[in-house]
């Protein structure tokens, strides 16, 4: 994964959802199988639809770029993942 303790320039969200969803894109890059990989992804994914759902004032163009990211993250791992066998 990219840097694991900011997340892109220019993407902001509030402070305590920032530190939570960089633990769970670690969770992702730290994951131990596929299983594991998509929980970890789906466990991502539920707190930016929390962001989408409660926070206003963040742009909708962030709350994209935060699944992008999700997404990245664990289409990286799962082929990391699949190498591996």
């Amino acid at each position: 994964m990219r840097n694991g303790s900011e997340l892109p320039a220019g993407l902001v969200v509030p402070g305590a959802y920032e530190a939570a969803l960089l633990r769970r894109l670690q969770d992702i890059d730290r994951a131990n199988s596929p299983a594991n990989c998509l929980i970890a992804q789906a466990r991502a994914e539920g707190m930016v639809e929390c962001l989408e759902t409660v926070t206003h004032g963040i742009p909708a163009g962030h709350i994209e770029r935060l699944y992008l990211l999700i997404e990245a993250a664990a289409t990286e791992r799962l082929q990391a993942l699949e190498r591996e066998q």
